[in-house]
């Protein structure tokens, strides 16, 4: 099993051409009780979904519905550079996580909110204001961590999304 980020470059190569047929092998990743190989994971997702975007949001969707955390947390890492340049396409995914109870994975949709605000600071707004009403308290926390960098260019729009998290409208 690969275990480095510098041997991935063979999964990823497969996986450019043939998104489904490494797939399994990056989920057995995802689910390693090492750090490091689930970083790997991470890792070839990105760099296939830069060339496979379509097939490996697909995927993504499919895992973000997963028991393990582990995987869900792949689901949303995975798309860390889609995240940046075409948020709106992650955001399926991001949705089947955003009420997620595992300190995990919901660190990881905050990152992805992050760096999708990024690009589209008013996309991330709209999405947590939306994710706002539903008052859970694992939702909430995402969303101040995913606003945390629009908030310093956009004060007043995050803080009017970050106040109705306490009600305070």
């Amino acid at each position: 099993m690969v275990s480095r980020v510098s041997e991935v470059r063979g999964i990823v190569r497969k996986g450019i051409e043939d998104p489904k047929s490494v797939f399994l092998e990056i989920k057995k990743m995802a689910q390693n009780y090492d750090w490091k190989v689930r970083e790997v994971a991470a890792t070839a997702l990105v760099e296939i979904s830069k060339k496979r975007p379509e097939e490996v949001i697909e995927e993504m969707e499919l895992w973000a519905s997963e028991g393990d955390s582990n995987v869900k947390r792949a689901a949303s890492e995975g798309l860390r550079s889609m995240a940046r340049k075409e948020p709106e396409k992650v955001l399926p995914v991001l949705e089947k996580l955003k009420t997620d109870s595992s300190p995990y994975v919901r660190k990881s949709v905050a990152n992805a909110l992050r760096n999708a605000g990024r690009k589209n600071p008013d996309l991330i707004l709209q999405v947590c204001g939306k994710w706002a009403k539903l008052k859970n308290p694992n939702t909430n926390w995402i969303i101040e961590g995913g606003l945390r960098k629009i908030r310093e260019v956009h004060p007043r729009k995050a803080g009017k999304v970050l106040k109705s998290l306490e009600g305070k409208e």
